[in-house]
This record gives structure tokens, sequence and C-alpha cells, in this order.
């Protein structure tokens, strides 16, 4: 397994694509072959990534060019996308297009997320102070008291369960969306492109290298890249984030030990990842033809 930064003439996709205002980008096949120190994966076909929105031209350029992308999965909710930060001083974000490239916006923060998973958690006088806060258009505050009162307490990997619970339509949806050739290449990204695309990458890695030490290690060792690929974006990240109710002590902007370990044990309790994925009504051709698109030998 690899410990170094090139083996057998794989690279890590840590490594930059050279693009300047996409962070925390890599080729997912890339690095798991890098780990095992073999091909075992196709590269150049699923890549994951923070906000495309502040990419520069040149980085629409490389997306474009270099990768070809087909689709890309944003995770993120309405709300996030409309609360990005601007970069220009007109205060008008630039518009983030990769040529060819379909959008599928798959909010991994839904409805029934939101309410089973979240607004369940508060007491009855928080959730009166949730609606006139809503009724006031305080979009912030909201955020914020869940935040504080919720999201936090959970924790990483609490957060991580709530969505293998709630999320199941969405992750369906994936899974739909990836198990089609046509889709390829792809990239899944929500804001750090840390937690909500590091539960995709699990689910798909699970599917198609299995659920035995050395494969979860893989996945490990692709989840806790992007503090290194987050690392210099750290300060403006916890800009954003504190004022949202997340403190830096509460390590949300960090990539967590053993969160892999712990989400990949929530699907074992349910029985193992294909009937996980079963039970939120991916079909078994779907991950076949997964496995076919993503996997060197899928047999």
């Amino acid at each position: 397994m690899a410990d170094n930064d090139t083996v057998d003439g794989i690279r890590p996709m840590s490594q930059a694509l050279g693009l300047t205002a996409v962070h925390n980008c890599r080729d997912i096949g890339a690095t798991i072959n890098h780990f095992f120190g073999k091909k075992i994966m196709k590269e150049g076909l699923l890549f994951r990534s923070g906000r495309l929105d502040h990419a520069t031209p040149a980085d629409m350029e490389i997306l474009t060019s270099k990768t070809h992308l087909k689709s890309i999965l944003d995770l993120r909710s309405k709300t996030e996308l409309e609360r990005v930060p601007s970069k220009n001083p007109d205060n008008n974000n630039p518009v983030a297009v990769v040529s060819g490239a379909t959008v599928y916006h798959i909010s991994f923060l839904s409805d029934q997320y939101t309410k089973k998973a979240l607004l369940s958690r508060l007491p009855w006088y928080r959730l009166i102070q949730v609606i006139v806060y809503h009724v006031l258009g305080l979009k912030t505050a909201v955020v914020r008291l869940i935040s504080t009162l919720v999201i936090v307490p959970l924790g990483l990997k609490g957060i991580a369960y709530e969505c293998l619970r709630w999320l199941q339509p969405e992750i369906k949806q994936t899974f739909t969306i990836l198990s089609d050739e046509t889709k390829y290449p792809a990239l899944v990204h929500c804001t750090q492109g840390k937690d909500r695309t590091g539960l995709v990458a699990l689910l798909v890695l699970l599917t198609i290298l299995g659920e035995g030490d050395p494969e979860v290690k893989a996945i490990d060792y692709d989840y806790m890249l992007s503090n290194e690929g987050l690392k210099g974006v750290r300060e403006e990240m916890l800009k954003e984030m504190v004022p949202l109710g997340y403190p830096e002590s509460c390590g949300f902007a960090d990539a967590e030990e053993g969160w892999v370990e712990t989400v990949v044990g929530y699907i074992e309790d349910q029985g193992g990842i294909e009937k996980y994925l079963s039970n939120a009504d991916v079909t078994a051709e779907e991950i076949r033809k997964i496995r076919e698109c993503l996997l060197v030998n899928p047999s």
C-alpha cells in the first residue's frame, strides 16, 4: 500500500490538477490506485471537490478540456447556493460553467432530512423561534440556531448517520446517475467537498471495492486527504462557518479521524452496503453498472 508520492507511475490526486480556485479536488480512482499501488479503478472518471462557484475561467477550461466532465452532482441546498460569498467587488458571483457538463442539484439537506433529523430534535419553543425567524426572512439566524442546538452536538459522525437514515431518495438519485456510463466523467461536490461528498464517495467505493479492512482503509485514505485539500482555505472556511454557529472547536472544518470506520459500522449494522442500497431502492442492475463503469476488472 502506498506511502509515497508515486507508485508504478500512478499520481495521487492530492497533487493539483492546476486548479487555482477549486479546492479539495481529486480523481477518486487515481487516489484509490495510489493507495493500493496498482490499477483497481479506472482513472479520470469520478472526481470529487469543493464548490465550483469561485472557479476562474482557467479552472473552468481545465475542467472542460482536461477532465472532459459530462456530469456535475452538486449536493448543496438551495439556501447554501443563495449565500455563497462573493469574490467580486460588485458583489456578483461568477457563473461557474463547465462546457458540455450537466449539473444535477441533489440536496443532501432535503426537506425530509431537515424535518426528521434536525427540527425534530428541537423543543417546541425553539421550533416557534425557527418559524418566526423564517417568516421574518432571517435565514442566517435559522441556520445558526439549528447548527448550535442540533448539528454541532450531533457531530460529523452523527450527521452522517442521519444522512444515511433520511437521504435515501437522494442516494438513490445519485446512484441512478452514476450507473449510466454516458454520465461520465462525473464530479461530485458540496461546499467543502469533505463530508457529504465524502459520504457519496464512501458509498460508491464500498459498493465497488467491498467492505473488507483494506478497502475501508483505502476509503479512509481518500476521505482524510480533504485535510490537505482544504489546508489553503481553512481560515476562509472558518470565517464563513463561525457566524453560522460552527466554532473552530467543533471540528467541522476538518476531516475527522475515525469517521469512515464509524459510518461503515452504521452500514454494517443495517446488513452491509448491498442491503442498505436495496433499502434505498438502488437496484442490483445499477450496482452492476457502476462496477462496470468504475472498475478495471468488474467481474
